[in-house]
C-alpha cells in the first residue's frame, strides 16, 4: 500500500479501508470469471510462477471494458466494425494496471 497525499490521521483512516476493499472486489471478480479469462492472465515473465494481483486487475478491467463499454447499447456495433487486430490493441493497451 502506498502513502496517501492527506497528512491528516482522517484521510489515511478513510483511504486504507477502500484500497482494501478495491483489492477484494478485484480478487472476487477475478474469482468469478470463466476459466478462459484466467487463462488471459498469465505473463510470461522469466522466473514468474503464478497469476499476480496486477495480472488479475489487468483480465477484471479486460472483461468490464468487454462487457460494460463495448456491448453497451450503440457500442456494440461501432466496436465489432473494427478489424479483429485493432480491438486486440485497443484492449491490450487499456487494460494492463499501471
Amino acid at each position: 500500500m502506498e502513502t496517501t497525499r492527506g497528512r491528516t490521521q482522517n484521510t489515511v483512516l478513510r483511504a486504507a479501508p477502500c484500497l482494501f476493499g478495491l483489492d477484494s472486489v478485484v480478487a472476487l471478480l477475478y474469482a468469478r470469471l470463466p476459466s478462459a479469462g484466467a487463462a488471459e492472465a498469465t505473463v510470461s515473465y522469466h522466473g514468474k510462477t503464478a497469476v499476480t494481483f496486477s495480472n488479475a486487475i489487468s483480465v477484471v478491467r479486460r472483461q468490464l471494458w468487454l462487457e460494460g463499454v463495448f456491448e453497451s447499447p450503440g457500442q456494440t456495433e461501432a466496436f465489432r466494425n473494427l478489424p479483429r487486430p485493432l480491438q486486440a490493441v485497443l484492449l491490450a493497451a487499456w487494460t494492463p494496471a499501471a
